[in-house]
């Protein structure tokens, strides 16, 4: 410090702070911590912050405070002192006496209020409420609890845990079929219940294993995750522990004691007969298992996975520090700037802070869109859209936004150098393939097929007696086909032409005067009944005899022979019209407005073999699909169109459009086939295409 520097007085120091004894840092260096009781915090110090803090008590102008931790040996200067003085105000370790101490704090106070809208926009995802301080409580029951630890509980209940699920596999049928009952009233009572009982349990762990370590439980409580009540427990003080191992323990004891929950539950639900009893216990189970696996073991959230994580590796503020180091790799990946990393890494290290943001930063993403896509389709429409805009807008967009504009701030200070040169060609060539029109075709499913085709079925059980198809035979309308034979026809028209006969003498003797005139229109009505049911059996046999309706080529065929049993739902073979052959193609609503008639197209079929006569586009059906008349191109059945199926429908999932092609010169094909159209349109790009999609989500949304 210059001689002329002339001395300032130094701000008192809040009574109530503690200085405390840290762990070493990662590198093995000394650190201490200073322990705020008002807002629960720790602030971790350095060797020279700890001399700095500690000397400050004894003086009253800067000057002194130097001069007495150059004596000491510490090499602090001017500017880091001014630092830590900021790092005190910062977060409120001073004693405010001053108009002007006020004034700071006031004007603190009025930035951090927020209109109730843009408080909620902030907190909406994640509020918490404290309810409960139970410390003392705690500390009166943690006597007759601590027995708990001494026991070797932890074995007995994943031995039966184990047990417990050689049941369930031995039931298994039984316990999947729980699930079908978990949409009733009842059923979300039980699992409310199940659920408090087991979250609350997992709060009970954690403060009990603080209270073990002698760390105070300040608050429990409920936060609301997406407005959906969570208990919490706060064990700041764990940050008193010099182990590490020590605050591992207490981040997962929440989740071991859902784990024994789930053990104990499930070994219960295998050996407890069929009641009510029993479904609690597996609403127990599975509230445990899945709450524990998929929501508390995730690092990329705060939740326990994350701290138990930054405890494991002994890297305390895990997420923010990998948020700045994996911001400092991308921006030197991008432009080589030549910075130095936010702080002092080796290799390993930094691979691994920065695989860990990247991986959250992806996390969070698929996390925030789900999340958005949930709230726009739970909540009402109107909301839904808001918050569906709020979410990606405020989670996913405006953290990129920030970082561009870093990225501007430092514009300056870019140089053509082998990284940033690479980084712009990659970007050129990225505008150059979503700007530059080149997308000139497009390959659309289809089905080559015919207008006029009928499949032939009998018109009852018969007996294949002649069997004259051929595939892919050319046939005259009337020709004889398949001739068919059914043993009940022919013996009712044996025996109904026996009946006639007799009614026939019978009648004729009638008219020789044999009998009288009630007799023979008696007879006259038994001749017209026979006559009536010969003619419709002799009309059945006739229909037995199937012939080709019209000329055309016999496709799909069943292969019979004479001798063989059909019945009236056999499709014996289908017969299409080549005079009506059209080749039927299915498009998106996006293309539809670059599709033009008369533009060659040709057809690939799904057996690999393209045909050789070219097609033109006749019509573009005006109106989008309602059903897909197609099973062969449904994904319902295999198909590239995407499809669901409602009652014996198909219904396409997305606008798609029916378009008609026509074949040059002869036709090809004697059959329907499935394959794929390549179609010529105005030439597009990625950006238009995408823009045109959103415009159209927006239309179809916008109606209310």
């Amino acid at each position: 410090m210059s001689a002329q520097a002339e001395p300032k007085p130094l701000p008192k120091l809040r009574q109530n702070l503690s200085l405390l004894t840290a762990p070493p840092d990662e590198d093995g260096e000394p650190r201490w911590q200073i322990f705020d009781p008002l807002s629960n915090k720790f602030f971790y110090l350095s060797r020279s912050a700890f001399y700095i803090f500690r000397e400050w008590r004894h003086v009253h102008q800067d000057v002194d405070l130097l001069s007495r931790l150059e004596q000491r040996g510490i090499d602090v200067g001017t500017e880091e002192l001014e630092w830590f003085l900021r790092f005190l105000e910062a977060n409120h370790l001073l004693e405010a006496r001053t108009e002007t101490d006020l004034a700071r704090l006031k004007g603190e106070v009025n930035k951090q209020k927020k209109h109730v809208l843009l408080w909620l926009l902030h907190n909406y995802l994640f509020i918490k409420i404290p309810l409960v301080r139970p410390d003392l409580f705690l500390t009166r029951i943690y006597p007759l609890t601590k027995v708990l630890f001494k026991w070797r509980l932890d074995r007995v209940a994943l031995g039966l845990g184990g047990a417990g699920l050689v049941m369930v596999l031995r039931q298994w049928e039984t316990f999947t079929h729980t699930f079908q009952d978990l949409f009733n009233l009842s059923a979300i009572v039980y699992y409310i219940l199940a659920l408090m009982l087991v979250k609350t349990a997992h709060e009970l762990g954690h403060a009990l294993v603080a209270k073990r370590y002698g760390c105070r439980v300040s608050s429990m409580g409920v936060a609301f995750l997406l407005m959906t009540p969570i208990l919490y427990t706060d064990t700041t003080d764990a940050w008193r522990l010099r182990s590490r191992f020590q605050r591992l323990s207490i981040v997962t004891a929440g989740v071991k004691v859902e784990i024994y929950i789930a053990c104990v539950a499930t070994f219960l639900w295998g050996i407890m007969p069929d009641g009510a009893l029993r479904g609690v216990l597996f609403f127990v189970a599975t509230t445990s298992w899945i709450s524990s696996l998929l929501i508390n073991i995730s690092p990329f959230m705060r939740f326990d996975g994350y701290y138990a994580l930054s405890d494991f590796l002994g890297m305390e503020n895990l997420q923010p520090r990998s948020f700045l180091v994996g911001k400092w790799f991308l921006r030197e990946r991008l432009f080589g700037f030549g910075f130095l990393p936010p702080e002092p890494l080796n290799r390993k290290k930094c691979a691994l802070m920065v695989t860990y943001a990247w991986c959250t930063w992806i996390y969070r993403f698929f996390l925030f869109l789900g999340i958005a896509l949930l709230v726009y389709y739970f909540a009402f429409k109107l909301l839904g859209i808001v918050l569906f805009v709020v979410e990606i807008v405020w989670f996913v967009l405006l953290p990129v936004f920030k970082e561009i504009k870093v990225w501007i701030s430092l514009r300056k200070k870019m140089s053509f150098n082998r990284t940033s040169t690479f980084t712009l060609l990659v970007c050129i060539l990225g505008l150059v393939v979503f700007v530059v029109p080149w997308k000139s075709h497009i390959s659309v499913p289809a089905v080559a097929t015919f207008e006029r085709h009928q499949t032939l079925y009998p018109s009852e059980a018969s007996r294949v007696v002649s069997w004259q198809v051929t595939p892919n035979q050319k046939v005259q309308q009337g020709q004889l086909l398949i001739l068919l034979e059914s043993s009940e026809v022919e013996q009712q028209i044996i025996l109904t032409q026996t009946q006639l006969n007799a009614l026939q003498t019978r009648w004729q003797r009638a008219g020789a005067g044999a009998g009288d005139l009630l007799s023979l229109s008696s007879l006259q009505t038994q001749l017209s009944r026979e006559q009536s049911r010969l003619a419709s059996l002799l009309e059945r046999r006739e229909k037995l005899a199937i012939k080709a309706p019209y000329d055309g080529y016999v496709g799909e065929w069943l292969s019979l022979s004479s001798g063989n049993y059909v019945n009236e739902r056999t499709a014996l073979a289908t017969l299409y019209d080549d005079e009506s052959l059209v080749v039927k193609a299915y498009v998106d609503s996006r293309f539809i407005s670059s599709l033009k008639e008369g533009v060659p197209a040709s057809f690939m079929g799904n057996d690999g073999k393209p045909l050789e006569a070219s097609l033109l586009l006749e019509k573009v059906v005006p109106t989008a699909l309602k059903r897909l008349p197609y099973p062969g191109l449904a994904s319902t059945y295999g198909g590239s169109i995407a499809t669901q199926k409602l009652e014996d429908d198909l219904i396409p999932t997305s606008a798609t459009y029916e378009v008609h092609l026509i074949f040059q010169g002869k036709t090809p094909l004697t059959r329907q086939q499935f394959g794929e159209v390549s179609l010529a349109i105005e030439p597009t790009s990625f950006l238009m295409n995408g823009l045109r999609y959103l415009y159209g989500v927006f239309i179809r949304e916008s109606g209310f």
